[in-house]
């Protein structure tokens, strides 16, 4: 069971997303004219998500690498920086939960009057992810500067600015006669959202990983940031 888990979380996932993904945008396209903006959010974070992994796990990949560095226990050093908190298991809960959940958000969007508090939603996680990228870049280039680092890139940082922040961008210009009940629904959207894909389900799990035996749910290599690792600057 835990090797077929191993092996959905390495590429199967990702092809899943992807044709989620293009679902999405079909239905987003042939719907444009009569979807609200609530429920045209919550296809966007399935469109987008795809991309934004693929750039995170693939091209270039790595993010799983700094990501593990700034939240991974000081004591562990560099010996789980591969697995540990972030893994190939975990993070594929997150960003499956990233896109299905908005997508299960878009119906009460669409049929329930709740447009607008889906709308404020997507906007917070939106900018929550390109601020949370230049932060990481930011910390990136600081910390490999001396290897060679040039700029505040990080993985994801490019579709998070290509995609989440235009897409951002676009529901506040559709927001109109907002009510203080919007913004206290649209926060509690995003608190279940982040609480749902992150803590609930990475607290539990990420030491359960490290049980594991060889390189299970471990990614294989630094990947981005691997031309900027020694012994002594992991």
């Amino acid at each position: 069971m835990v090797k077929k888990l191993d092996q959905w979380c390495d590429n199967i996932w990702l092809v899943c997303l992807g044709i989620l993904g293009v679902i999405a945008a079909i239905l987003l396209v042939l719907n444009w004219n009569n979807w609200t903006p609530g429920a045209k959010g919550g296809a966007f974070l399935a469109v987008i998500m795809p991309l934004h992994v693929l750039e995170e796990w693939k091209c270039p990949g790595g993010l799983h690498y700094i990501y593990n560095i700034i939240f991974g226990p000081k004591k562990f050093g560099n010996k789980y920086l591969d697995r540990y908190p972030m893994s190939r298991f975990t993070d594929m809960i997150t960003n499956i939960g990233l896109a299905v959940i908005p997508l299960i958000y878009a119906v009460p969007a669409q049929l329930a009057g709740m447009s607008d508090m889906i709308a404020i939603c997507i906007i917070i996680l939106s900018f929550g992810e390109v601020l949370a990228h230049t932060v990481v870049g930011c910390y990136s280039l600081k910390r490999y500067r001396k290897a060679g680092k040039r700029f505040i890139y990080c993985p994801g940082f490019f579709t998070a600015y290509v995609l989440f922040l235009p897409a951002g961008i676009y529901l506040c210009s559709r927001l109109s006669n907002v009510t203080v009940a919007d913004v206290i629904g649209g926060l509690v959207a995003m608190a279940v959202l982040g609480i749902v894909c992150v803590p609930l389900q990475e607290t539990p799990l990420k030491k359960w990983v490290l049980k594991q035996e060889g390189d299970t749910f471990a990614f294989a290599n630094p990947k981005y940031y691997a031309k900027f690792v020694d012994d002594d600057n992991y």
